[in-house]
């Protein structure tokens, strides 16, 4: 607290007038020293004391042992500030940045401790403070897969990627000399990213093809009295109540392949383009009942009617 002189001399002056403050006339300090000393010192113990932190465990006196297991006397290592995080955001356990855990491993879980409260100075808090702010940014930022992280098990890369921490490492070495060196992102990071690509297009085509195509194409999912519905005034005409049906294809262009077998078969020498064909089956209001395909460019329509 920041008080300027004459706040401090009116306040002298209040507290001595109610008979808080006593001045000894043999004293030769003067009275604005004296308050200034007793401020200065209820300032200094109001900082001492200690905020308990509810629903938080630990006393911060965990030099001494392993944070997870309680254990003495074993090989320890110093705890990161991400593995301190951990123990506070999952746990609820307040470690101090001396803490320290069996460099081997130990518990999976930490140790209970309920009998220690959390009491902690204002600095301890204000370092905590920043300690959360900087794991909030960091994970902001961070891949979902590191390479070199403790935190993360190794069952965890085998549910992302299908792949144990070992055969990412191995692909990485063996791809990372091919791969365009980017800032933001390591070869590593891109592998765990995007290994499993092609396995989310080809979940997406099946739910497609088993849920949603069965529903509005194929000769099944319309009875013949709703195909019939889908008649024109020019179709019954001619043809009454036989069901009639268009035979009609639809092109795609593509691009000229670098495999010259390929590129043969995909070029069609009607449209003298590089292509690929689907065959529609469409009712005489356009509504389209099935679709057939792809074939190779060069191929006709007769040859694919057969």
């Amino acid at each position: 607290m920041v008080i300027c002189n004459k706040c401090r001399t009116s306040l002298y002056k209040e507290r001595k007038r109610g008979g808080i403050v006593r001045l000894d006339t043999s004293l030769s300090v003067e009275p604005k020293e004296i308050f200034s000393v007793n401020i200065n010192q209820e300032n200094n113990s109001i900082f001492d004391n200690l905020i308990n932190i509810g629903g938080v465990y630990g006393d911060g006196n965990d030099e001494n042992y392993c944070s997870w297991c309680l254990k003495t006397e074993t090989e320890t290592k110093v705890l990161s500030s991400v593995e301190r995080m951990l123990l506070l955001c999952d746990y609820k356990i307040y470690c101090s940045p001396n803490a320290k855990r069996c460099k081997s491993g130990c518990v999976e879980i930490p140790v209970e401790r309920f009998n220690e409260v959390t009491s902690l100075t204002c600095n301890q808090i204000s370092l905590l403070i920043n300690d959360l702010i900087y794991e909030v940014n960091r994970v902001k930022l961070m891949p979902l897969l590191v390479e070199n992280d403790s935190m993360i098990s190794e069952d965890a890369y085998q549910a992302w990627t299908d792949w144990s921490l070992n055969n990412l490492k191995d692909m990485t070495s063996l791809i990372s000399p091919r791969m365009h060196k980017s800032k933001h992102l390591q070869p590593f990071d891109a592998i765990c990213t995007y290994w499993r690509v092609e396995d989310s297009f080809h979940a997406v085509s099946r739910y497609l093809h088993d849920a949603i195509i069965p529903s509005h194409l194929g000769f099944n999912h319309l009875s013949r009295a709703d195909a019939i519905a889908h008649h024109t005034a020019y179709t019954e005409t001619f043809f009454g109540n036989s069901l009639a049906l268009i035979w009609d294809g639809t092109y795609i262009y593509c691009n000229k392949s670098e495999d010259h077998k390929l590129q043969r078969e995909t070029y069609s020498g009607q449209k003298s383009r590089h292509l690929v064909k689907f065959m529609s089956i469409v009712l005489p209001d356009g509504y389209v009942l099935d679709l057939i395909g792809p074939f190779n460019g060069k191929e006709n329509d007769a040859k694919i009617s057969r």
